[in-house]
């Protein structure tokens, strides 16, 4: 494999970053001192033959290179883990770019077509591969931004991996927005459903605002097979454009044809990349780099304002138990604007939240006080900096240690459960799941129960009767999510 193979000793730390749809793990690849992205895979059900499969998929499409494509740095790999790593794209996505409105207050339009251009030239490259490459889950989350704005697409290496569950995807309505008429009816992959998405991709790019949103969820698919398509319509959000209404009438056109019904009536990437350029010529050089800077500039204003912290952590902790995809989905949280229950990037009920804090494989990781509750917690999550006041991250309910896990467990049940959320519950049962603590029955009959608290008392029981390991893993991740914190055994 001509990928370097990177260890803990090349990231050594690591970092959760919150971007506008889920905390994401970026590290520093020593050898280069560049920043990175780390994308764990959830392979732990997967055989050795189907591992060495995917990673040799990884390898063959890695040696693509262009510009419009994230770069593969190398294969995070330890006894437990297997990741991707990519290089650190600055202003995250196009998601980000689009609902942060905090960080992008206005959008100016030459960046937005520039981005559109972009993203046909990366979709443009990969289906001139032979055989042609599709990333079939084209969607913003997937297009990231570098320091000019320019878009890369990412997980284009993933291809293979992503088989469409469309049950699920109905149920969460997740990237099942982004599917072509002929993927919802469960057609193979083509070329043309990602040109599809990027139909959808430019209503939601030039309207800024969630497609479909007004849409019942539970009707979605068939109104899509049947040709509905985003409002408001194409045409209105072009008014509001500065172009010439050629050029409206021009991108209007290329909009409702990428998104047609018939997939052989669709353009392709070349056209669409053409078309895009074409409409790129209505901005100078000079007006797009003074857009640059300027966006630039109200962003780092917006970040120094908000003051969030930053911490690194010890890459041991880094493990594929606390990334399954359920993991990753229920923890990220949805765009400002979204008013439904549903993000289109993340696929999870409207929820905000803290990021998730690593766990060690140790059996004695819980957060106990020794000189002060910050080191503590720091030590056992293996901090190496602390940017803000720690002893805010720790402030939470402190539970009393008993003579074990389980007895603990039952010593402050109510204080468990007038703490823990929805998104809590979810995590912990997502969490024990895959290590196989809980079976699917015994999380069946958590969420059976009616009540939020019935469910956490449901999931308590049951940990307790399963003994002291289920009690560990519970109280654990409540402490590492910092919903609980538990006083010391032997108090100095």
């Amino acid at each position: 494999m001509s990928l370097p193979i990177i260890s803990q000793r090349d990231l050594r730390t690591y970092q959760i970053v919150k971007t506008s749809t889920e905390y994401v793990y970026k590290s520093t690849y020593a050898p280069s001192g560049f920043p990175v992205f780390i994308k764990l895979l959830a392979l732990a059900e997967r055989t050795d033959r189907e591992r060495q499969t995917i990673l040799s998929g990884v390898e063959y499409i890695s040696r693509r290179k262009s510009e419009r494509l994230t770069e593969i740095v190398g294969i995070f790999r330890t006894s437990n883990t297997i990741g991707i790593v990519t290089e650190w794209m600055t202003n995250e996505s196009l998601h980000s770019l689009l609902y942060q409105h905090d960080l992008y207050p206005t959008v100016p339009l030459s960046i937005r077509i520039r981005i559109l251009a972009d993203v046909a030239a990366g979709l443009l490259f990969l289906h001139n591969q032979h055989p042609p490459i599709t990333l079939q889950r084209l969607k913003p989350c997937n297009i990231l931004l570098d320091a000019q704005f320019r878009a890369k697409l990412s997980d284009f290496w993933q291809s293979d991996l992503q088989k469409v569950n469309f049950s699920k995807d109905q149920q969460e309505n997740t990237s099942m927005i982004y599917l072509s008429p002929q993927r919802l009816q469960k057609h193979g992959p083509t070329t043309a459903d990602d040109i599809y998405s990027l139909g959808i991709i430019m209503h939601e790019t030039l309207s800024r605002k969630q497609p479909f949103q007004e849409n019942n969820p539970l009707k979605l698919v068939t109104e899509i097979t049947r040709g509905i398509r985003p409002q408001p319509n194409i045409d209105d959000v072009l008014k509001e454009t500065s172009l010439q209404l050629s050029q409206r009438d021009n991108l209007s056109q290329l909009t409702r044809l990428c998104w047609h019904q018939n997939p052989s009536m669709r353009p392709t990437a070349a056209e669409c990349l053409s078309r895009l350029n074409n409409i790129q010529q209505n901005f100078s050089k000079e007006e797009i780099q003074s857009d640059i800077d300027f966006m630039n500039k109200e962003k780092m204003k917006a970040v120094r304002q908000s003051q969030e912290r930053s911490m690194e952590f010890d890459i041991r902790y880094l493990d594929e138990g606390w990334l399954t995809s359920s993991q990753v989905s229920r923890a990220q949280s949805v765009p400002e604007e979204s008013t439904g229950e549903h993000s289109l990037c993340a696929g999870t009920k409207k929820e905000k939240r803290s990021a998730s804090l690593p766990v060690s494989s140790s059996k004695t990781n819980i957060h106990l006080a020794s000189t002060s509750p910050a080191q503590r917690a720091a030590r056992n999550c293996g901090v190496r900096r602390i940017h803000s006041n720690v002893e805010d991250y720790v402030s939470c309910p402190h539970l009393v240690w008993s003579v074990n896990y389980a007895e603990t467990l039952k010593r402050n049940r109510e204080t468990i459960l007038n703490r823990v959320t929805e998104g809590h519950l979810n995590h912990l049962i997502d969490t024990m799941r895959s290590k196989f603590v809980l079976s699917r029955e015994d999380s069946e009959n958590i969420y059976a129960e009616r009540t939020l608290k019935a469910r956490t008392r449901k999931c308590l029981e049951t940990c307790s009767e399963k003994g002291e390991e289920a009690s560990r893993m519970f109280l654990d991740s409540l402490c590492s999510r910092n919903v609980i914190y538990i006083h010391p055994r032997n108090p100095a």
